[in-house]
């Protein structure tokens, strides 16, 4: 699974992506849909993704960084790689 930029996605880089006119998010990779790879998360949260197998393979979980606890499922059309964090 890669960025636009051709770069590999890794559990814990720091991305950003439009959130509305002017606006951007910046969040942590946490679950990727290929592999079902991911970080430590919400284990209620966790279970319904698995259970119910809501995440595509071609998307991703990210945290957002403003409100931890905050998933959100992306594509990732758009989405920046800003930091890999070493996770």
């Amino acid at each position: 699974m890669k960025y636009e930029s051709g770069e590999k996605v890794l559990l814990g880089d720091m991305v950003r992506f439009d959130s509305g006119p002017d606006q951007y998010t910046s969040a942590k990779v946490v679950m990727i849909g290929e592999d079902y790879s991911r970080l430590e998360i919400e284990p209620d949260f966790l279970e319904w993704v698995v259970s119910e197998k809501v995440l595509e393979g071609s998307d991703v979980i990210v945290e957002r960084k403003s409100i931890p606890g905050s998933y959100m499922f992306t594509s990732l059309c758009c989405v920046e790689l800003i930091q890999r964090s070493g996770a």
